[in-house]
């Protein structure tokens, strides 16, 4: 062999080393892509269901509150109903002893 084709050979080789070096670390990348994506998703995954558990118990809470207003506004009513008849109780007293 001369030396020419030794320095060849050296350059294939060192040529094909490199090559293989980058593939190995464009591999490791993706895997690391990869299981990055994934622990990513898991980690949406679980804020996501967070988030549905929240809004069940808001709407649930809402659903309480609701009843509670619409509770509140029945005795509202009552109330306003039992001071008009107090007040309409009082004015006829009143033009009963104003009459005699």
């Amino acid at each position: 062999m001369s030396i020419k084709e030794e320095e060849l050979s050296k350059l294939y080789e060192t040529s094909l080393n490199q090559i293989a070096s980058m593939h190995d670390e464009l591999i490791k990348s993706k895997d690391d892509n990869i299981s990055l994506l994934q622990e990513e998703n898991i980690s949406l995954k679980t804020t996501l269901r967070e988030v549905q558990e929240i809004y069940l118990q808001d709407r649930d809470v809402m659903k309480v509150l609701q009843e509670q207003i619409k509770h509140l506004n029945n005795e509202l009513e009552f109330v306003k109903r039992k001071y008009q008849l107090m007040w309409n109780q009082a004015v006829e007293n009143y033009k009963e002893k104003n009459e005699q």
